[in-house]
């Protein structure tokens, strides 16, 4: 009896060291959560052209218009012709809760010409939109 009442206090006893190891995972699961930046990714790889300017929003886009170098066009990561862009904003806006800052941003490519990105602009102001922005980065010293 003695054997077995040894084998039971030893067992017993292994699982009081995992608890350090439970704290240590809380811990960094803790520090990721907090420390971490989760962002929706663009459904095609852009890089932006660059700005001097350091003026970024506060708030995020009720609409987010996407188009690539190969003048693929996503608007909130759906696949759209030029020409629907304006009937989707226009049910956009009417459906918003906030009219007052309702906002849309074009994210285009660095590498595209501004006469691309005229009939999306176009497009915008047909629908009665007047606050939208054009996403840059900003550009870096190279001291």
């Amino acid at each position: 009896m003695k054997i077995g009442e040894k084998y039971a206090a030893r067992n017993a006893s292994n699982d009081d060291n995992m608890v350090p190891l439970i704290n240590v995972v809380f811990l960094m699961l803790v520090f990721f959560m907090v420390a971490g930046q989760i962002q929706k990714a663009d459904p095609i790889a852009v890089i932006p052209p660059q700005s001097i300017n350091d003026n970024r929003a506060a708030t995020d886009p009720n609409i987010e218009i996407v188009l690539g170098a190969d003048d693929s066009l996503y608007v909130d990561d759906a696949l759209f012709v030029v020409d629907d862009i304006q009937a989707y904003l226009e049910q956009a806006f009417a459906a918003s809760s906030d009219q007052d800052d309702f906002w849309v941003q074009i994210k285009a490519d660095g590498a595209i010409s501004l006469e691309k990105l005229r009939p999306i602009f176009n497009q915008v102001r047909l629908a009665g939109l007047t606050k939208v922005s054009l996403a840059t980065q900003l550009e870096r010293e190279n001291k």
